[in-house]
């Protein structure tokens, strides 16, 4: 609901550059704070740093909204919430990784990430189209105080889970963790390379995607609804993609992480050349299978392959690496 809800906000107080701004505003703060968010994760609970950043962007979506209902907002005020909400993810991304292999043995991380995956495309596929039929009925504020409530939700679901004791280094500077998860990084050159495809894809796929899309929608295929029926279809194929995930294995898994998004290209293509809204959604949905299977494959692997004691820093420079060119994107 959000991403649809925040792109028509800001496309109806602004322009599509404001657009582009808003979510540069949110994009800096990730690349900025990335990497310290991982030293954290590895030196805190984990399950609790997500807690707090479930607070932090709870709130930035609530007060977003009240401005959106009351007819106060701003581009400058969405764009400083957007910071604020970046901030907080670029805590939650690391962390989250870290959890998760703390809570599942090894051998079972490709299907746990499947289920999460699943879990996130059955809720996705209903959002957008929520979203948008709130956006054409009422207005965006709405979506985005829904999307409010379900970060205090979050919080409190991660706020029972009891995890085991782990060892952690204390007395240590944050320098120190972070040139041990640098290091733990730069030794592994299939993580490299792999990092660095990642922040070539970002920079030409999901800037043009998020900026564009909404745009071609809104002038070429008639609207929010249409919008909100291509993510919808995106996430319906993630639903797919998941259950596949909790089957198909690969022998050479980091090529497989490679092929998998070549589809991605051709969704671009079509949106550029203003296609039916037809062959726009089901490209959006074979490309949305992919990822889902794309990214369970990749982070059972990194997530199987790194210590767990310095899971959340590498996974930071993973996260960094991916979303560094976003801004310039």
């Amino acid at each position: 609901m959000a991403d649809v809800a925040l792109a028509f906000a800001v496309l109806d107080i602004g322009r599509p550059r404001d657009l582009g701004f808003v979510i540069l505003a949110r994009e800096i703060p990730i690349v900025v704070l990335l990497l310290a968010g991982g030293v954290w994760s590895d030196r805190l609970p984990r399950h609790l740093v997500l807690v707090s950043t479930d607070g932090v962007r709870g709130a930035a979506q609530a007060v977003t909204a009240a401005l959106l209902v009351t007819g106060s907002a701003s581009v400058l005020s969405v764009a400083l919430l957007q910071t604020l909400y970046g901030s907080a993810a670029a805590f939650a991304r690391p962390a989250y990784q870290g959890l998760v292999p703390q809570v599942v043995k090894s051998a079972d991380l490709q299907q746990a990430n499947a289920l999460v995956g699943l879990s996130n495309s059955t809720v996705s596929i209903a959002g957008p189209a929520i979203g948008a039929a709130i956006v054409a009925t009422s207005q965006p504020g709405w979506a985005l105080a829904a999307d409010a409530l379900t970060f205090a939700v979050s919080a409190l679901l991660l706020m029972r889970i009891d995890l085991p004791r782990t060892l952690r280094i204390t007395g240590r500077s944050m320098l120190a963790d972070f040139r041990d998860g640098w290091n733990e990084f730069v030794s592994r050159s299939w993580l490299v390379a792999i990092i660095i495809a990642f922040g070539l894809f970002q920079l030409t796929y999901f800037p043009a995607l998020l900026v564009l899309g909404p745009y071609v929608a809104k002038h070429d295929l008639g609207g929010a609804g249409a919008w909100g029926t291509i993510l919808s279809l995106e996430a319906a194929g993630a639903l797919v993609g998941g259950v596949l995930a909790l089957r198909v294995r690969f022998s050479r898994p980091l090529i497989a992480t490679m092929l998998l998004v070549l589809p991605a290209g051709i969704v671009l293509v079509l949106l550029g050349l203003s296609a039916p809204l037809w062959s726009i959604a089901g490209t959006a949905f074979m490309s949305g299978a992919l990822f889902a299977l794309d990214g369970a494959v990749w982070f059972s692997t990194l997530q199987e392959k790194i210590p767990e004691h310095a899971i959340s820093r590498v996974s930071s420079f993973d996260w960094f690496g991916s979303v560094a060119l976003n801004p310039i994107g």
